[in-house]
């Protein structure tokens, strides 16, 4: 179990890092380029992150309401819906500064 923890835990960090490298090739290769790969970096953050965390938390419902835990539903929610606004948080922005007239 420690060993896949370990390596789940490796694969994500290489994954961030060269998340983090594409805005630097982007830049070097035309300054223009580095919004459009900030974007896809935010789009990706928000879209699997948050999507993740949703799951994550209808999984942590189902297991703890089976073991008759009494706190699962309040723990199990809090998770849904932190997943929730980070997966809508590009359209909150979006209408924010529709409201805002940006």
């Amino acid at each position: 179990m420690q060993k896949k923890k370990v390596l789940l835990l490796g694969l994500l960090a290489l994954f961030v890092m060269l998340q983090i490298v594409e805005p630097v090739l982007a830049q070097q290769y035309g300054g223009e380029k580095i919004g459009s790969a900030l974007d896809r970096i935010t789009d990706w953050l928000t879209r699997i992150l948050g999507g993740a965390l949703v799951v994550i938390g209808i999984i942590i419902v189902g297991i703890r309401m089976s073991l008759h835990d009494e706190h699962a539903l309040q723990k199990g929610i809090w998770v849904i819906v932190g997943g929730l606004l980070i997966f809508l948080a590009k359209n909150i922005v979006d209408l924010i500064k529709g409201i805002a007239g940006m």
